[in-house]
């Protein structure tokens, strides 16, 4: 498949009859499917949730959507900070949850936004900004809404706080096969970017939507805490 993959005409034809075509991945799932025939049905998919978190968590309960994963999340922080005063005061504020941040408020307020969230692509995680993407490595989004509303409200900025005292982790999951066309697209796309220009794009973007629905323990293969501070490139 790489030495398909590689043929430069691949993305050549695309480039000049986009406009007729489909999505990129269909179009080269379609050439692969006729080189090689229709690929096996999966059995399983694993995913790449990617997050920050205290040194030494390991996800033993799985991963949890928002709602249950918050009061987890307001702990973490309010224990990472050491100043008492500023300490009295995050916990006051996360527990009347006044948080004062508009993002915060809608995605606590509505299930849709609970995930959790995993990339079909590890990789994708290490380029948020080539892909569109959050940079969820260099911290969850609820946690900078929180940031930025306790900064509103209290003047106090605790953005680096959390840098330094939570590591950046990805924990690796299986789930049943969902989308798998989809899923294989994605997966030839990041072949075919890594050959062609070193790293991936956003063609290699698929997700995992748990809809509120924890991803059980059992489920979890491993959590990998990396020394990468995120880039947002």
């Amino acid at each position: 498949m790489r030495c398909l993959l590689s043929a430069k005409e691949i993305g050549e034809f695309y480039e000049t009859n986009w406009r007729d075509m489909p999505e990129f991945g269909e179009y080269l799932l379609a050439v692969v499917e006729k080189q090689f025939g229709y690929p096996q049905i999966l059995d399983a998919i694993r995913w790449f949730h990617a997050t920050r978190v205290r040194p030494g968590t390991t996800f033993a309960e799985g991963i949890f959507p928002l709602d249950a994963a918050l009061p987890r999340i307001k702990a973490m922080l309010v224990d990472a900070v050491e100043e008492s005063d500023v300490k009295q005061r995050l916990a006051a504020v996360l527990a009347t949850d006044r948080v004062g941040d508009s993002l915060y408020s809608m995605k606590t307020g509505d299930s849709s936004h609970w995930g959790p969230y995993a990339m079909l692509v590890r990789d994708v995680m290490f380029y948020p900004g080539d892909v569109g993407q959050h940079d969820y490595l260099g911290m969850p989004e609820i946690i900078e809404d929180i940031c930025n509303g306790f900064e509103k409200s209290a003047g106090v900025s605790l953005a680096q706080t959390f840098e330094r005292a939570l590591r950046p982790a990805i924990v690796k999951f299986t789930s049943e096969p969902n989308h798998e066309e989809s899923c294989i697209a994605a997966a030839i796309c990041y072949v075919f970017s890594t050959i062609h220009r070193g790293r991936p794009t956003s063609s290699c973007l698929w997700c995992f939507d748990g809809e509120g629905v924890q991803v059980p323990p059992e489920n979890i293969i491993s959590v990998e805490f990396v020394d990468f501070p995120g880039t947002g490139q």
